[in-house]
């Protein structure tokens, strides 16, 4: 199976990732990548759990739509149903953002 690669961007960083399992739920994903640590052992993204204001924050991937120029937020599930990357045709070596969503408490 070839490797599957997302150019991942969050505020004005960007990291080519390794996606082990591309068919694997976008909360796993996410999951995985909140998670996930560079070869210094630090995290390589620093996604604050709370923003300014007190107010839990969640993360979501984001799809650029070229036609209108903004950042359309791939919802981790429809209905009860877990979405995944093929869900949104994202396909390997497309660049994906990390949106953050802070969510009323």
């Amino acid at each position: 199976m070839e490797e599957f690669f997302l150019n991942i961007v969050y505020k004005n960083k960007r990291v080519k990732f390794r996606i082990a399992n591309p068919e694997a739920p976008l909360s796993t994903l996410m999951s995985n990548l909140r998670h996930a640590t560079g070869s210094d052992g630090r995290l390589i993204f620093d996604f604050p759990s709370i923003d300014q204001t007190g107010a839990p924050m969640d993360y979501f991937f984001g799809k650029e739509d070229t036609v209108v120029n903004e950042v359309r937020i791939l919802r981790p599930r429809l209905g009860k149903v877990d979405q995944t990357l093929a869900d949104y045709n994202i396909e390997n070596g497309e660049t994906v953002f990390v949106v953050p969503d802070p969510f009323p408490g």
